[in-house]
């Protein structure tokens, strides 16, 4: 569990994490950052801070090493694809995608518009594009116009589309797909869950869970069947 205090040097890290990490040292520390796995904030003098977000990632690095044998190189691609707020199938029992959203973000709610292209390696024209076709949503911040975290994700998706010659234009259905199964979503569940106390949200939120992998699991299913109609010339 990361520290819940603002920061951390890279010795009182070790220290943390050696119970849980006993080959942990600060010199193996220094090789993931100098790897480009992990990377700590550093101050005028030159010293590292470890946030809360700095030490979670290096966690998920240390456990996919130990537990699931993964070569940096490998680590190093996974990380990629978490820094677009996805999580690959193997990592899911390891990392929710809460966390996948949090690590890259630094633990911000939303995005600066302006930033945008250093942080998510994604163009402004193209964000406020997606937005123009209602594809995420910007929020007001301090300097302007913010992308909120849940949207990375979508905006990710929407930007590596464009190879197949997919453009935002075409997306829309699926924000009218995805409005349209909340609303469901909600009427089959609300009525079950009218009283608004911790033990009835978690059990909402479990609910919405295992809701959302059905259906998840439904639609695969029945596109995989649609493919095969539509493609029975060619496969």
């Amino acid at each position: 569990m990361a520290a819940e205090h603002e920061s951390m040097t890279i010795g009182e890290v070790v220290e943390q994490l050696k119970p849980e990490y006993p080959d942990l040292t600060i010199s193996k520390v220094r090789f993931l950052e100098d790897e480009g796995l992990v990377s700590p904030e550093r101050t005028s003098g030159g010293y590292r801070k470890f946030h809360p977000q700095d030490i979670a990632r290096l966690e998920l690095v240390l456990k996919l090493q130990r537990d699931h044998y993964m070569p940096l190189a490998v680590i190093r691609e996974k990380l990629k694809e978490l820094d677009k707020g996805r999580v690959p199938a193997d990592l899911e029992p390891v990392v929710s995608r809460a966390e996948a959203v949090r690590l890259p973000l630094e633990n911000a709610e939303t995005v600066p518009l302006s930033s945008a292209p250093d942080t998510l390696g994604l163009p402004v024209a193209f964000l406020r594009e997606l937005a123009d076709y209602g594809l995420v949503a910007f929020v007001a911040g301090e300097h302007g116009d913010e992308l909120p975290a849940p949207d990375v994700a979508i905006a990710h998706a929407c930007w590596d589309l464009r190879k197949f010659g997919i453009e935002p234009r075409h997306l829309r259905m699926y924000e009218t797909f995805a409005e349209r199964e909340a609303t469901f979503f909600s009427q089959v569940l609300m009525p079950s869950f009218l009283h608004r106390t911790p033990e009835t949200r978690q059990k909402l939120l479990e609910a919405l869970n295992e809701l959302t992998e059905l259906t998840n699991a439904l639609k695969r299913s029945m596109l995989h069947r649609a493919l095969t109609r539509a493609f029975d010339d060619v496969m």
